[in-house]
């Protein structure tokens, strides 16, 4: 489903767009484009990043941890 919303951008970059778009009524699809772009190239580097452990839960056993004989 397509969602019309309203922007507010610099004039430059607007100027920018429209060069790329090549026609003023191919604004959106660029914009979209781009902006899918963005996301994907986003979510790649989230993937990528090491995620922090979490604290451990008092009395939990991390994964690989040998128990300590009483």
């Amino acid at each position: 489903m397509r969602i019309r919303a309203s922007l507010i951008l610099d004039e430059n970059l607007l100027a920018k767009i429209d060069e790329i778009a090549g026609e003023k009524t191919r604004r959106a699809a660029t914009i979209e484009t781009a902006l899918r772009e963005f996301i994907a190239r986003e979510e790649r580097k989230a993937k990528s990043k090491p995620r922090p452990e979490e604290p451990a839960k008092p009395g939990a056993v991390r994964k690989g941890a040998v128990a300590a004989r009483k």
